[in-house]
């Protein structure tokens, strides 16, 4: 499957979601479609770190990805300052009500992850313009927010709560 995917990180994605029912991870949001496909993401992503970016990992468009839209990393960016929630979601998650899978909230809380570290990329992109560092894509800032939530989890305020298959 690997190998059929041609070095693409997107091709492969959608070959896992395509062959997986339980990566293929969408729900419709205020009559759209939303794919988040974490789990066809972090396939990839493991596929990659795992060969370091060279061999099998090698991937032409693994900037392509997202990063893989769960519930650890929003807390890390509530934490940050760069997501926010209204009153009535942080009491929710506070309470550890469970927000239904697929539900307005579960899905904008997983979109507007989604666009944050997109937006913590492009910032980053902005800063380090013409320096020639070389610039994380959204899975590297995935690991890294992920692992920063996993240090301080203990500190952080809960994460919300979701009964799906997908993360």
């Amino acid at each position: 499957m690997v190998e059929a995917a041609g070095g693409s990180a997107l091709t492969l994605m959608q070959l896992v979601a395509q062959l997986f029912s339980g990566f293929r991870d969408h729900a419709v949001y205020k009559g759209h479609q939303v794919f988040l496909y974490k789990r066809a993401q972090i396939f990839v992503g493991d596929v990659y770190g795992a060969f370091g970016g060279e061999g099998l990992g090698a991937f032409w468009d693994i900037d392509q990805l997202t990063m893989f839209a769960d519930y650890r990393v929003p807390v890390v960016l509530r934490n940050m300052g760069i997501l926010s929630y209204s009153d009535e979601l942080v009491a929710k998650v506070e309470r550890k009500e469970i927000i239904p899978a697929g539900s307005e909230e579960e899905v904008e809380i997983r979109a507007c992850t989604v666009v944050a570290v997109e937006r913590l990329r492009e910032a980053i992109a902005h800063k380090f313009r013409g320096t020639g560092a070389q610039l994380p894509h959204a899975i590297q800032l995935d690991w890294w927010l992920w692992e920063i939530g996993e240090q301080n989890r203990q500190n952080h305020p809960p994460h919300h709560r979701t009964l799906t298959i997908f993360y």
